[in-house]
């Protein structure tokens, strides 16, 4: 069995260096017997990019996201930051989404909540494409 943590996001908002920060929390979890870290998104750093420095810094976790809202990135700048983070980490890197809630994502990004389920599954599909053969053509209705 393996036993993974999430990371609060806000533990490395109080650190004067998030990165430095993140790196040596997974190393104390990798040397406590923890084998997976994850790494939830919000207004400050990116949970991606934390993901694949921690994992690159610490090669005995596996890393991954929980997890990014979809509201405000394109699918093709998620599938960059996923294979960057893939690539730093040797393939330990696992990315976690989430449609977040309308409450929050709609005053804070401005755009609209409608159709949670069809926006998620139109994102779903242009990032499986894109991530499987390197190009995509779709034009959705969100």
């Amino acid at each position: 069995m393996s036993i993974g943590i999430a990371l609060s996001p806000f533990a490395l908002d109080a650190t004067d260096n998030a990165v430095d920060a993140a790196v040596s929390l997974g190393e104390s979890a990798a040397a406590a017997g923890v084998s997976s870290l994850w790494f939830g998104q919000t207004f400050s750093h990116d949970a991606i990019a934390l993901a694949g420095i921690v994992g690159r810094a610490v090669p005995e976790l596996a890393v991954g996201t929980s997890a990014v809202p979809i509201t405000a990135r394109h699918p093709l700048l998620i599938s960059g930051q996923a294979q960057t983070a893939q690539a730093a980490t040797g393939g330990r890197f696992t990315l976690g989404l989430g449609l977040g809630a309308k409450s929050f994502a709609e005053p804070a990004f401005g755009g609209s909540f409608d159709r949670p389920i069809t926006r998620l599954r139109e994102f779903l599909t242009a990032l499986r494409t894109v991530l499987h053969t390197g190009t995509v053509d779709f034009h959705g209705e969100t």
